[in-house]
This record gives structure tokens, sequence and C-alpha cells, in this order.
């Protein structure tokens, strides 16, 4: 085939294309009616194999009036008519559609029948033909390229495959940004050329590269508009410092990307661009960047003001600098304060008086909680672009003293946390980071048990003694998908490594720790608009103790859970393990108190039997969590096909979990352990993401734990089967537990679900599920 030949072959492979391209950016606008038109009650595809009536329905711009509308025969959803003229240019947008796909020997015809007096069903009878094979395809140009096979092998079109026109663009857009990216400025492609065989179906292409000289960045120029009335606030010298880009350096698309999002996220401009220069110096190897900047404000101050019952007198006040010292660093400084009035040291006796209205407010039952100034003071500075580099770190100081009513009291004296953010590789980001603080807890042993799972009284010890906790981490992330959000094909993989183990982290001795955790999610096209998403998540922490031995304390917010909407969705969350089970309310009678001796005047009881399970209501389950995870997600969501496609998706899933704590004498996961919960959800698509509701079917006994009775916020009594802790009677007439170290087993178990609905678990959600 002569050079004429070659171009007018790429010429009708373009045309082809553009053709397609078409008719389906203008089917989605539809048909208007007019009186007396036919309604389009109906439209189907017949004979098609190898395209899916979803992807033949978008190319065309004949389209059928709305589900409810045609179903129902009410007036909701958008009536739409037949355009007799449209026809024609439909049945040659199914072929040239099928021609891209590699069809060309594709034949359409129409049919309309009618159904009624007003309405139509339109049919496309579709005869595919054999498809085009590739037999050979051959890139050329690359010649003196470094990673040139890297190159030839990210081909998507393979030799063996029924040809693509599509795939074969995608692959020339491919080549030609990586070439972009590795200093090939100027990088491009030749129409392609291609043989086609229409006696044998087959096709031979050839692409040729002109990937042109290598290039290197030169000098960046500026031009920046400043606020009215203001001076230009940040100079050259600094956005060309977080512009990242040094002269000289070798040229990439993915560079001056990199630079135009780190000028956006500073916050400071409200236009960025760079972009080449319209005049560049003469030859190709130097390319000169244009950075056009509008800057914006630069400060900002947040406040609120307010009352609350709990709370009394309450403030919180935010400061922001964008720009601070003239050098893009970001100042944020924050403040909140609560109980004003009511704690120390700003209360005085009448501020105390309006704030619990003479002993009337909740206040006045919450004093060991309430009588200190409630508060959070913290500073942070980020420093886009560290010495140059692509890292962004940010530093972090607070002070805090935070509770809950009734229930704690956290006050943390010092806390800093430092952490640096870097794109490692595309949509790859490394975070390191470290933090530490010092603080304690005050709670009642009710409180630190039902919140803090604290139910020993060694384990009450170590949380409400003074300590450190620093931990240094690691985490890296990489999306490749197609939505962030609503994701239909991609990739998720996120990694974590966490530890506390050692005295240079600032961590005391019975807090040592490390741990590792690593998600992986997948994301494949099943059919018209439906997705089958698996992802995969495991876990693992180990508390290492302290110098005598003794098995090290992992704290709280850093031990493995599951269940949830997020999670293992037939238990509510966190729910899956170990549980603390908590009753209250009244249960007299079922508990057998036996008087065991008398010692010193008092009347020494245990409480050894406690009601019957199946008829015991438990008010508070609290999850133990546990230092090993195993849950596996496997959801297969279908676009709603009738009502609201573009808002509406179901979902069916089934999901396999279990958390445990390994022993010398179970070390390992044994599968027959595994929880599997299947489960049916509904996702209305939102502005601010998917909002999720699942329903999850859970067939299992809850796992045995110890059981409290909590007659009150003060006490809290173990009631467990098996139980030998010893009471005696207070002042008040009131039994409490005697300081002993048994602790309360772990023999009570509620009964299983009797009931189909009781076995259903609903969560919701907003955004990804995973």
């Amino acid at each position: 085939m002569n050079g004429t030949a070659l171009r007018a072959a790429a010429i009708a492979l373009f045309a082809m294309a553009a053709a397609a391209a078409a008719p389906r950016a203008a089917s989605a606008q539809g048909t208007s009616c007019d009186q007396g038109e036919l309604e389009v009650r109906d439209l189907e595809f017949r004979g098609n194999d190898a395209l899916s009536d979803g992807e033949l329905e978008v190319s065309i711009a004949t389209t059928r009036t709305a589900f409810l509308r045609r179903t129902l025969r009410i007036a909701v959803g958008t009536k739409r008519c037949l355009d007799r003229e449209s026809l024609p240019r439909d049945v040659l947008s199914l072929i040239s559609l099928y021609r891209e796909r590699g069809f060309y020997e594709t034949r359409v015809d129409t049919l309309v029948q009618e159904l009624g007096s007003r309405a139509v069903r339109v049919v496309f009878t579709i005869r595919e033909g054999p498809p085009t094979i590739l037999r050979s395809y051959s890139v050329s140009g690359l010649d003196g390229v470094a990673d040139s096979a890297a190159l030839v092998n990210a081909r998507r079109l393979r030799v063996g495959d029924r040809f693509d026109s599509s795939l074969l663009f995608a692959d020339m857009d491919t080549i030609r940004q990586r070439l972009r990216n590795t200093g090939f400025h100027r990088a491009d492609l030749l129409s392609p050329g291609y043989v086609r065989n229409n006696d044998s179906l087959i096709v031979d292409v050839t692409l040729t590269v002109l990937p042109g000289a290598r290039a290197r960045f030169g000098e960046p120029v500026f031009d920046v508009t400043a606020m009215d009335g203001r001076g230009q606030q940040i100079s050259d010298q600094v956005a060309r410092r977080v512009l990242g880009i040094v002269p000289g350096s070798r040229y990439s698309d993915r560079a001056v990307i990199n630079a135009q999002r780190a000028l956006f996220q500073l916050g400071t401009y409200r236009h960025v661009e760079v972009v080449p220069a319209d005049s560049q110096p003469a030859g190709d190897t130097i390319v000169v960047l244009a950075v056009r900047l509008t800057e914006g404000y630069m400060r900002q101050v947040d406040s609120e003001f307010g009352w609350a019952t709990l709370d009394c007198g309450r403030v919180r006040a935010n400061y922001t600098d964008r720009n601070w010292l003239g050098t893009a660093r970001r100042l944020d400084l924050s403040g909140q304060a609560s109980k004003i009035g009511y704690g120390e040291p700003l209360a005085t006796e009448s501020t105390r008086r309006l704030c619990d209205f003479n002993g009337q407010s909740p206040l006045a039952e919450d004093k060991r909680f309430s009588e200190r100034l409630h508060y959070h003071a913290g500073a942070a500075i980020a420093q886009p672009r560290l010495l140059g580099t692509l890292w962004v770190p940010t530093l972090s100081l607070y002070s805090e003293r935070r509770g809950e009513y009734r229930a704690y009291l956290r006050t943390t004296f010092v806390g800093a946390d430092f952490s640096a953010v870097r794109d490692v590789a595309e949509r790859t980001q490394l975070r390191m980071g470290y933090g530490v603080e010092y603080g304690e807890t005050d709670a009642d042993a009710a409180a630190l048990c039902a919140l803090f799972n604290r139910c020993t009284p060694a384990e009450q010890g170590r949380l409400t003694s003074l300590a450190t906790l620093g931990v240094a981490s690691a985490r890296i992330t990489r999306i490749r998908t197609d939505n962030p959000l609503a994701p239909s094909r991609g990739t998720v993989l996120r990694g974590e490594l966490r530890s506390s183990a050692s005295r240079l982290l600032g961590t005391s001795p019975d807090q040592f720790f490390n741990k590792a955790t690593g998600d992986g999610a997948l994301y494949l096209p099943f059919g018209w608009r439906n997705v089958l998403a698996l992802r995969l998540r495991l876990g693992y922490v180990h508390g290492l103790g302290d110098a005598s031995g003794a098995v090290g304390f992992v704290p709280t917010q850093e031990r493995m859970y599951a269940g949830g909407a997020t999670s293992v969705r037939g238990f509510q969350q966190n729910e899956l393990g170990s549980l603390v089970y908590i009753a209250s309310g009244t249960v007299a009678g079922s508990i057998d108190t036996i008087t065991v001796g008398v010692v010193g005047g008092e009347t020494i009881y245990n409480m050894h039997a406690i009601v019957n399970p199946d008829t015991l209501r438990i008010d508070r389950t609290v999850p133990l969590g546990g230092n090993a995870l195993f849950v596996a997600n496997v959801d297969y969501r279908v676009r709603d096909p009738f009502f609201l496609p573009d808002l509406l998706q179901y979902s069916f899933f089934v999901d396999v979990g279990e958390v445990w704590t390994p022993s010398a004498q179970d070390p390992a996961l044994r599968f027959n352990r595994l929880k599997m919960t299947p489960g049916v959800g509904l996702r209305l698509f939102t502005p601010i993401g998917p909002v999720v509701v699942n329903a999850g079917y859970n067939d299992y006994r809850r796992a045995a734990g110890p059981l409290y009775y909590n007659p009150s916020v003060e006490r809290l009594h173990c009631v467990a089967p098996g139980n030998t802790i010893p009471l005696r009677t207070n002042a008040s007439g009131q039994l409490e537990q005697v300081e002993s170290s048994d602790p309360c087993p772990g023999a009570f178990q509620p009964p299983r679900p009797t009931r189909f609905t009781q076995r259903l678990t609903f969560t919701f959600s907003i955004g990804s599920e995973f």
C-alpha cells in the first residue's frame, strides 16, 4: 500500500471514530415531542452479541420515554417521541460503532412497530458479521529511547485479539504521554498505518513514533495578579520554591501537573496556570514555563460563641495565615473552651448558679468532670516543598482537656504530631509521621469498663496514671480508580506500619506495640454499568510488654476492630469479636447473693449466679477488639435499570471476617471460625457522596464475654456465671464489690436470635464502603 493509500485509510479511520462519537454526545438530549407525534414506548436491539444493549443505546439519538411514564402511564418523567429523520443517522452510528470495534461487515435494519394508536416500539436488528483479527502490530521510531520495550509492552491492543480502533488510539495516547513524561516534550505519532484483508478478515497495524529531542526545563516566567489595592503578597522566589521545578532538570508533563497542584494546594491563589510559554527559545531542547497566578486572601478568622446545657458557655476560634512570614507556609492557630462560667478558673459562685439553675442543671450531677474548664489549644505549621523536595511536612502542637458527661475526663498536658506527605508515583502517596502525647484519664470504674474496655483494677490503674505514648508510622496509599466515591474500575491499595516499641519514641514501657495493616480493593465492570467489587483487609498488632516480660498493653485505639458499614455488614460497628456486656435497669430477683461469712462485723457475699440469659435485657455491648484481623468482601453493585439509573444502585454482598487474639494454644486463624454474613444494600448518589443503607443477615450467636450489672454510673458489678468476686453492704445499704484480683469471667453468652428480623443488621454510611 502506497503513502496516499495509507493517508486515505488513516483519514477514514479517524472519520469513523468521529462519526461514532458525535451521536453519543447528542443521545442524552432525547427528542422533543409535538402534538400528534408517536411516543417511543420501547427500544429494542436484536442480534447483538459482542456489544451490550447499554453500549448501543448511548450511541444513538433515539431514546424511549422514562420508565415510570411508559409503564404506569402517569405524567412523571420525560416523554420522548419518534423522529423518523434520525433513524437513518442512528443506523450509520451503529455501523460506525461496530467498525470501530472491528466488525467491518455489520448490517443494521430498523423496524417501527405500533403499540396502540399513539405509541411505537423501535427495533434495531443487527447482523454483526465476523470480527477482524489483529495479525501484527509494530511500533517504529523508538530507536535510542530508553525503556522503549516497556513502552511497547504497555499497549492494550494485542496481537490475536479482535481489532479495536478505540484501543489503538488509547495506545497512541499512552506512548505519547510516557515519552512526554521522560523528557520528549514534542513527542508525537504519525497517523496509524494499517492493511486490512477483507477476505481473510485480518489487519496489520503500524505505528510510527516521532519522539523528537529530549528537552529540559528553562527558567520559569511568572505573571502574578495581586488583589485590588494590595501589592504582591507571595514573592516570585517563594512561588518558584513551591513550584519545585529546577531549571536544567529533565522535562516532564507530570512535573508540570505536580507543580500546578502544589501551588493550588497553598490556598493562596484564586487562579493557577502552569503551561509552556507562548514564546520559546530557539530549538527543541529548552522548555520555558509560564506561571500565571491570581492571588486571593491570605488570612482568615473563624469564631463561634454559644451556650449549651452540658457546656454552659462555650467558644471556638481559628486563625489561618496561608502566607506566614511571607514564606507561603500555612499557620493554623485553634482554640476552644467549654464549661465557661462553671469550670475553674473561669467560674464564680454567681456564674455557677446561672449555669446550673440553682442545682437543676445536669452540671450539678457532673461536678467531678465539669468543675474544671474543658479546652483545646493547638498550633499547626505546614511547609510546602521541604528543602525543594516533594515532601509537604506539617508540625502540630496541642494541649487539651475533654470529657464525656458523667463518664470520663481526659487531660493531655502536651501532645505533638509531625508528618510529611509526598507523591512517590502516579496516584501513589506516602505519609511518614510521628505523634506523642503525655496525659491521664479520670473516670469511674463503670465508665472505664464501658467506654475504654478497662474492666480489671490493673487495667484501670494503667489508664488513670500519667503516661506518655509515642507512635511512629508509615503509610502508603495507591488509588487508581476512575471515580473516588463510586468507582467502576481500578484498584486501591493501602498499607500502614505503626510502632511505639522504643523508649526513644517517648513511650511508657508497658505500652510498647508494633502494628501492621493492609487493605486492597479491586473494581471490575460486570455488565451494563454494573460493578463487581472485591476487598481484602488484614491486620495484626503485637504488645511487646515491659522488662519483666509481661504482656504489653495495647492502647484501645490501636487494637483491631471489625463490623459495621465499611467492614462485615452483618455486625454493628466494631461488634465482631470479643465483647463485654453491660446490663442496667431493674434486675431484682435475678441475682442470687449467698452469705459466705462475717469479717470485721461486715457480711460478705458472693454474686455467682445471674438471671437466665434468655430473659436478660442487654443495654450496652462494649467491643474489646483483638490483636489480629481478617476481612473479605464480595460486592456486586447493580445500577437501577428502570427508575433512576444515574442516582440509584443496588448491591448484593457477602462479607467474611473475624477478629481474634492469637495465643500459644491457638496461634492461627481457623477458617471454620470465620463469620459470613450475606446481605443487600441501596446506594443513592448525592452531591456529598453515596448515601448507603445495608441490611446484613447474621445468624450467629454473640460471642461469650463478661457481664456487668450497672445500677448507676458510679457502680459496676460483675454478674457473669462463675463469678466469685466478694461483695459487702456499704453505708447506704447497697452492695458493692470488695477489692479483688479475680477477673470477671467471660462466661455470659446471649441467646441465638430466633426471629428473622432479629437476624438482620442495618447499617448506614455516607461515602464508599471501601
